[in-house]
C-alpha cells in the first residue's frame, strides 16, 4: 500500500500556547498580527501543529560561534 501523508494535526490556543510556553494573550496577539498560522472556525482558532513548529525554527536565534575569540577566557586585562 502506497504511503500517504499524515493529516495535519491541528492544536486549539491552549494547547499552542503551552507548546511555545508563552501566554494566553500572546498567542492571540501573534494570531492577530498574523506572525503565526491559523485557521478560525467560527469563534475558534486552531493552529497547525507543523506551522507551530515552523515558526519555532524561524524565530530561533543561533549561538555565536567563539563567543570570547579564543578557547580560554580572557577577562579585561587579557590575563588568561
Amino acid at each position: 500500500m502506497p504511503e500517504t501523508k499524515a493529516s495535519p494535526v491541528f492544536l486549539t490556543a491552549r494547547e499552542a500556547q503551552v507548546k511555545l510556553r508563552i501566554g494566553r494573550n500572546m498567542i492571540y496577539d501573534l494570531a492577530r498580527r498574523r506572525e503565526i498560522t491559523y485557521i478560525r472556525i467560527g469563534t475558534k482558532l486552531l493552529f497547525p501543529e507543523e506551522e507551530l513548529e515552523s515558526f519555532i525554527r524561524k524565530n530561533t536565534v543561533p549561538a555565536k560561534k567563539n563567543f570570547f575569540g579564543s578557547h580560554r577566557y580572557q577577562d579585561s586585562r587579557g590575563a588568561a
